[in-house]
């Protein structure tokens, strides 16, 4: 079982949801409460899910401890008895949407109809081990995705690719229940369709933001700017979702929004600063240029450059140790 630990508290929110306190409670369906949340991201045989508890102190605890050079472990930190929510999934923030479902690489390419498979598990030999196989059902048909490797092996359909497609799995055991639903799915599925691109979400946005703060510079040699047409004429239609952005980020200059909308973080000799808002979100560093994201523009990088823009991204980094 893979675990990943999340706190979310008034003086720490996660870069993965960005923003401040009331928005990533909100975001979460989660009440604002002083004391915050525990969040547990639980990987399960191929499963994921969310535990959501109030006791923050084991986690607390273990981020002190690595902070001071510790390992930082949370072995045995859930407790029952904290637990206030179970949901399936993780947040899309946190890489909560879909992904190939034998490597788990998180940008899947493939879409195929298969098996839906209830796996059915009898107690292991002499009670000892896991438990054993003792057969599976189909309950139905549902989408399993698959990246590009992967997908090569699901279609050259032979022994050597079937085991191949179990070293996908990343460990060097592939639990026996796995084993079972990936065998009713390599002998029942459908032909491959390109796999659709996720919904542009406010979510998806915010993970965005977050990933091109990560991989600033790749993005940058990917998407060169000197082929980019500037304007700043005003007025555009096209461009009005960005000067609406632009207006309430210049705003945060005058009356700085909570804490935790405006961000920054080192690069070189310059910073990466990132700043979000409602529907929102920018990003940019100092010594460069910024992006714009925008819900109501789905899959769009807005690039913006010139004194402007560097003088905005400064004046909202000296926010952040303003007090």
């Amino acid at each position: 079982m893979d675990q990943r630990v999340m706190l979310l508290a008034p003086d720490h929110v996660s870069d993965e949801l960005g923003g401040s306190y009331q928005d990533a409670c909100q975001a979460l369906d989660l009440e604002p409460t002083p004391g915050g949340y525990a969040i547990y991201l639980m990987d399960t045989m191929n499963h994921r899910t969310t535990v959501i508890c109030a006791n923050t102190g084991p986690v607390r605890q273990a981020k002190q401890d690595y902070e001071s050079g510790g390992e930082g472990s949370l072995v045995n930190a859930l407790n029952l008895d904290d637990i206030l929510d179970i949901r399936i999934g993780w947040p899309e923030e946190c890489g909560g949407g879909p992904r190939c479902q034998f490597c788990r690489n998180p940008d899947p390419t493939w879409l195929y109809e298969g098996a839906d498979v209830e796996v059915l598990l009898g107690a292991p030999p002499f009670d000892i081990g896991s438990p054993q196989v003792i057969g599976t059902d189909v309950v139905g048909c549902m989408d399993w995705y698959a990246c590009d490797v992967c997908h090569e092996l699901i279609q050259a359909a032979d022994q050597h690719s079937w085991h191949r497609l179990l070293d996908q799995y990343g460990f060097s055991h592939v639990p026996m229940p796995v084993q079972a639903a990936w065998c009713e799915f390599w002998l029942n599925h459908r032909r491959p369709e390109p796999a659709p691109p996720p919904a542009w979400t406010p979510a998806r946005r915010r993970a965005t933001a977050n990933h091109l703060r990560l991989h600033w510079d790749e993005w940058a040699a990917r998407y060169p700017l000197d082929d980019v047409v500037f304007t700043n004429e005003p007025g555009r239609p096209e461009l009005a979702g960005v000067d609406r952005a632009l207006a309430i980020a210049r705003a945060y200059l005058h009356q700085p929004p909570p804490p935790g909308r405006i961000r920054s973080y080192p690069a070189g000799p310059a910073s990466i600063v990132r700043a979000d808002g409602n529907d929102w979100s920018l990003i940019g560093r100092t010594d460069s240029h910024a992006i714009i994201l925008l819900d109501d523009v789905p899959e769009v990088l807005h690039p913006l450059k010139g004194p402007q823009t560097t003088s905005l991204l400064r004046g909202l980094e000296e926010l952040i140790g303003a007090p």
